[in-house]
């Protein structure tokens, strides 16, 4: 660290700005480790539950491509939270999964996980094809959806304020927006999407991407009662 003038409350500022840019890292890390988790739950169940594969490769592909970029960068826009100085320093040897990192990945994949194979299961009822598609889209739903609470490990989407963050709404809307592409009739068959997928089975999809979030906000209110 070099000073460049004698006021000591530059270093105050500096460490600020140093924890704030570490802590981002961090959460773009928990977004993608958890979005990815919750594929391999999905992928895992269908196997030993003997369903078909959840998703096509050019599914994972546009999930991938759909979920890793806009809104992890988008995370890395966001404001230093209010109780960042009051945290103990970091060890220089710590893990980026340590400090609850490796709980939160655990907790939010295997959420998504979750929702995504109840998805499936219900699709199946009426067709294979059917069950990929409500999973396809239950998974890329609620990995989206996921931004919002990720943008914390410990205050809710309320606390810090649902719009304070312009970048990972813009990032929401904009992967929002290359979903729906793939429901459009002419794309649709590129990815297995059938005609039997309507607004019924993506109002199932947007329900149970929804409720993932949900979760995700009531496990940080859960810990913070029993840190208190």
């Amino acid at each position: 660290m070099v000073l460049v003038d004698d006021n000591f409350a530059s270093i105050v500022n500096a460490v600020e700005v140093g924890r704030t840019v570490y802590s981002n890292i961090i959460k773009s890390i928990t977004y993608l480790f958890a979005g990815n988790l919750g594929a391999i739950v999905s992928i895992v169940f269908a196997v030993f539950a003997g369903w078909s594969n959840p998703f096509t490769a050019l599914q994972l592909l546009f999930i991938n491509l759909v979920n890793d970029s806009l809104p992890a960068i988008a995370l890395g826009f966001e404001k230093s939270e209010k109780n960042i100085m009051n945290k103990p320093p970091r060890h220089p040897d710590e893990s980026i999964l340590a400090g609850g990192t490796l709980k939160a990945v655990a907790i939010r994949g295997c959420i998504i996980g979750v929702v995504t194979i109840i998805a499936q299961y219900i699709g199946l009822q009426v067709s294979p094809e059917l069950g990929v598609a409500m999973a396809f889209s239950t998974l890329i739903l609620a990995r989206i959806m996921q931004t919002l609470p990720a943008r914390s490990n410990n205050q809710t989407v309320i606390k810090l304020g649902f719009f304070s963050n312009k970048y990972v709404i813009g990032a929401v809307l904009v992967c929002l927006g290359l979903y729906s592409l793939t429901l459009i009739p002419v794309l649709r068959g590129i990815f297995s999407i059938p005609t039997t997928f309507g607004l019924y089975q993506l109002g199932i999809c947007l329900g149970l991407a929804l409720i993932s979030s949900i979760l995700m906000e009531l496990n940080k209110l859960i810990n913070r009662s029993e840190v208190k």
